[in-house]
């Protein structure tokens, strides 16, 4: 693979860090418009921990696809 597409894959999962809560409410309305209520309420009730956990799994994998990029 390429390392120009780890590196646009890296600044994509950079890109979306400051817009986790935005997307993680968009993933709650897409629960409730499925009817999947315990969903939506399970990602409701531990909010903040959910928005926090994603941010860091990002930032670990863009950081991850930046070493392999630079390794390749």
């Amino acid at each position: 693979m390429d390392s120009w597409i780890l590196y646009a894959l890296a600044g994509l999962l950079l890109v979306c860090v400051p817009f986790m809560p935005k997307l993680l409410r968009l993933r709650i309305r897409f629960f409730r418009w499925i009817r999947w209520e315990w969903a939506a309420r399970t990602l409701e009730d531990h909010y903040i921990g959910w928005c926090l956990t994603h941010r860091v799994v990002f930032l670990v994998l863009a950081v991850l696809l930046i070493y392999i990029g630079w390794a390749h």
